[in-house]
């Protein structure tokens, strides 16, 4: 009596991960590359909510919405003007400059 071996499975191929295109720069290797930072977008989005805030303070500080405490303090003019200003700030702070090296 012989005995039997079990079948053995086939071995799966492993698949190849797919070729990546060779890489292209498209500027020249001694440019220096521009980044923008976050925070000058962060400044821009302060920026424009603050103003619309803002406006939307001065425009009923007039004729304060009824039903609503505490209206006496303004408070869209005051978190419009803050808004305003720390937008300013990163605007300005964080805004893009060309390099004047060269």
């Amino acid at each position: 009596m012989s005995q039997r071996q079990p079948p053995t499975p086939n071995p799966t191929p492993r698949r190849q991960p797919p070729a990546r295109p060779p890489r292209v720069d498209v500027e020249a290797p001694d440019s220096p590359r521009h980044i923008i930072p976050v925070w000058f977008f962060v400044g821009l989005l302060l920026l424009i909510y603050g103003v619309i805030i803002l406006v939307s303070g001065l425009a009923e500080w007039n004729n304060p919405p009824r039903g609503v405490e505490l209206t006496e303090l303004h408070a869209p003019v005051w978190w419009g003007a803050i808004l305003t200003i720390l937008g300013g700030f990163y605007s300005f702070r964080f805004a893009p400059r060309r390099d004047e090296t060269k």
